[in-house]
């Protein structure tokens, strides 16, 4: 039995098995990372908690189980604060996560997974008691003007940080050493 170098034939085989592989491999990812489960990417998986087999954001999963804990709450007649101290609040707590990731987007500081989950925490009080708010009384103004603000201001810096590149959420980069992500 004789070896034969390939033909053009087999190295295009070859090329198209390989291909087929690599789409049934982005097929399997788009499945297993619904964007309802986590709106990253899979090279930013870092940012996120695993349950089960699904990633979902950090971020996400601290700031909405208590927001809306503390909304029930608030409906249900219980507060963590008087209030006469609605107003400083929903426009103090959401401070430091605003200044977090406006730091974060303009490359000023590095993703800390434990500075996220405490800005977060800390600003996700405030968001229940205002969904409280707005519950109550629609288009309450103590709710809008601190999303808008805030909002306004998260927005801004995310385009700039994708603009510019030095953003926490633009594309990977071989100095971010993010571009694969290790189970």
């Amino acid at each position: 039995m004789s070896l034969q170098p390939p033909t053009a034939s087999d190295v295009d085989d070859a090329f198209d098995a390989v291909l087929q592989r690599r789409r049934a491999e982005a097929l399997e990812e788009r499945q297993t990372s619904q964007l309802w489960h986590s709106h990253h990417q899979p090279h930013r998986y870092k940012r996120c908690i695993v349950v089960g087999d699904r990633h979902i954001c950090r971020r996400c999963s601290w700031f909405y189980p208590i927001a809306l804990v503390v909304m029930a709450a608030n409906l249900a007649g219980l507060r963590l604060w008087p209030e006469t101290w609605d107003t400083m609040v929903l426009w103090t707590l959401p401070i430091p996560a605003t200044v977090h990731f406006v730091a974060g987007e303009l490359g000023r500081v590095a993703y800390n997974p434990r500075v996220q989950v405490a800005v977060t925490a800390l600003m996700a009080p405030a968001v229940g008691r205002g969904f409280a708010l707005e519950l109550g009384a629609r288009w309450n103004p103590a709710f809008w003007w601190p999303c808008l603000v805030f909002g306004t201001v998260w927005l801004a810096a995310a385009l700039i940080g994708h603009v510019t590149g030095s953003g926490q959420y633009a594309g990977p980069t071989e100095a971010s050493g993010e571009g694969t992500f290790d189970a």
